[in-house]
């Protein structure tokens, strides 16, 4: 009897369960080797690291956007991270270039880049400084669309190689979603999705077969902004007529061009190869920004950035590879900002789509304890909506670069149901029930109206709370509040004119702003990231052992499957 029940349990959790945990080990092991070979590759570098460069008169800063400059830099061994920078050393680094005699300017190289619109925007407002304090910028790229161009038209000069291989990518926009609910209709799998707030479009891709009207409309009105902030942008730098750019580039004029196409239209300075740039600056006067060194102030007073990068998850929950906010990192985190009395106040940069409404709610009130001990500010960088947001209500000002998403105010809550595939495949599931709901969360129980009025109740409480929340943190009416919400998304420029957001700046207008208002002229600014262990973050990529866990979970009948699932999920 044990083993059908195992068995049955197999098949009903495994579904999903086996393909995500298969991948998952597959994808896992992969990072293992790769680790391993660049633990071994970061010693060696490491144990022969190169001296500290001098620099030259008339040196130039060389910026290679092909790497990746994360928010955060985890909490690894040094030698793991050993000549790598994060954004915020990126801008502090040319913030210290603007008054270095020695340095006649940067040099761009934008193939591959990786930034998000925020942080292309704080990256061009330092290049625009740097131009004020006559240093050169030079943007050089081989291939050009979009999101490296925006950024290159901050630069004093715009170069691409004189080739017609060079490719020239600069579109319009185009977003496209994949709904797959007439799939799940032909594999028996119904997807039962309850949303709060008719904007909220999470989950809508498993219950239609088209956009409803409302995605439709957030989206069209958020691109049409973005791309009127672009054409806008390239009419004050290019001295272009708005109209003629415009019908140009929505005409395909610069879809699979050329440098020639781009010369012709004064959307680029020059045409020379990345070899010649540097021949005439002289290699030896060309210095990687990862190897400049800043001038660093020390001071008693400091003002700590704490990162909040990645999806909102419980403490301990399954939330796949990459970056998260547990209430545990962040609250550690918070912890150690409090306790040490040079630490005047604190920044949390925010980088977050949402996630689990419960570590939403507990995050924030950690925030709200902690402020009333010292003041945070929160800068938003390229995300933060619905449990994002829900996290950034607890600051006392709220930072946001203008391309910034926000808002999304709304819960979700998900339950698949596979009861016509269990049909399909010959499975026959038998079950005894005590007590209504009881197999409310069941996987082959269909959907009646009382169960769905109940999910829909619950849920309306936990959307009534995330506005009392927002209404309480940011001091505005419930009402008002209720009509900005609904699962609505906004940019960050549009949240300052609804009073979601204080003021558009980025990290480094949030940090001066608190340091004003802690009426502190010098400071130093510190960055706390816990410290990752090598055998913890080695067990993070072995799969072996979790491989196990996981599936013992369903012998224990513990699967996050069966658990009620609240979102405050951001999807776009």
């Amino acid at each position: 009897m044990k083993i059908f029940t195992f068995f049955k349990k197999i098949v009903l959790g495994t579904i999903l369960f086996i393909i995500k945990e298969v991948f998952s080990f597959i994808i896992k092991f992969s990072l293992f080797l790769i680790l391993i070979v660049g633990v071994i590759g970061a010693i060696l570098k490491y144990s022969s690291k190169d001296e500290t460069i001098v620099l030259k008169e008339n040196s130039v800063v060389v910026v290679d956007l092909g790497k990746e400059y994360k928010e955060k830099l985890e909490g690894l061994p040094k030698f793991l991270i050993e000549g790598e920078i994060n954004f915020y050393s990126l801008l502090t680094k040319l913030n210290s270039i603007k008054n270095d005699n020695k340095v006649k300017g940067v040099l761009l190289k934008l193939d591959n880049m990786t930034l998000d619109r925020g942080q292309i925007e704080e990256l061009s407002g330092k290049l625009e400084e740097l131009r004020k304090n006559n240093k050169m910028v030079l943007a050089y790229a081989n291939n050009m669309n979009n999101r490296n161009y925006s950024l290159a038209l901050a630069s004093d000069k715009i170069i691409m190689p004189p080739t017609m291989s060079a490719n020239v990518n600069i579109t319009g926009y185009y977003n496209e979603l994949a709904y797959y609910k007439g799939l799940a209709d032909k594999l028996g799998i119904k997807f039962n999705v309850i949303h709060v707030g008719d904007y909220k479009s999470y989950g809508e891709n498993f219950t239609k077969n088209q956009m409803s009207q409302e995605y439709r409309e957030n989206i069209i009105r958020l691109q049409d902004r973005i791309y009127n902030n672009f054409l806008n942008k390239i009419v004050e730098k290019r001295k272009i007529n708005k109209n003629l750019i415009n019908n140009r580039i929505l005409a395909g004029d610069f879809v699979f061009s050329e440098p020639y196409q781009m010369e012709k239209f004064n959307m680029i300075d020059e045409k020379v190869y990345e070899s010649q740039i540097k021949d005439i600056i002289g290699s030896e006067r060309l210095i990687p920004i990862e190897k400049y060194q800043e001038s660093i102030l020390h001071s008693q007073n400091k003002i700590a950035i704490i990162y909040a990068e990645g999806n909102i998850l419980l403490d301990g929950e399954r939330g796949g590879i990459g970056n998260s906010i547990t209430p545990e990192k962040i609250n550690s985190e918070i912890d150690k900002a409090l306790k040490n009395p040079n630490i005047k106040g604190i920044v949390l940069r925010l980088n977050s789509p949402g996630g689990s409404a419960l570590a939403s709610n507990l995050i924030h009130h950690k925030l709200q304890e902690a402020n009333k001990i010292k003041p945070i500010y929160v800068s938003i960088g390229g995300v933060a909506a619905s449990g994002g947001y829900y996290m950034a209500s607890a600051g006392q000002k709220i930072f946001a670069d203008n391309e910034s998403i926000t808002g999304s105010i709304g819960v979700v809550s998900l339950i698949p149901n596979f009861n016509e595939l269990m049909k399909k495949i010959d499975v026959n599931v038998e079950s005894v029930k005590k007590g209504e709901y009881s197999d409310l969360f069941s996987l082959t129980k269909d959907f009646n109206e009382k169960d769905r009025e109940k999910i829909y109740a619950s849920s309306v409480k936990v959307y009534n709370e995330f506005l009392d929340v927002v209404a309480q943190g940011r001091n505005l009416n419930r009402e008002y509040v209720h009509s900005i919400a609904q699962g609505k998304v906004w940019l960050g420029e549009e949240g300052k004119e609804i009073d979601l957001v204080d003021e558009i700046g980025g990290i480094e207008n949030a940090i001066s702003s608190l340091a004003k208002e802690l009426k502190i002229d010098s400071y130093e600014v510190v960055e706390i990231v816990e410290k990752e262990k090598l055998d913890m973050m080695l067990k993070q990529y072995i799969p072996f052992k979790t491989f196990w866990k996981n599936l013992s979970l369903l012998e224990e009948e513990k699967e996050l499957f069966f658990e009620p699932i609240y979102f405050f999920p951001y999807k776009m």
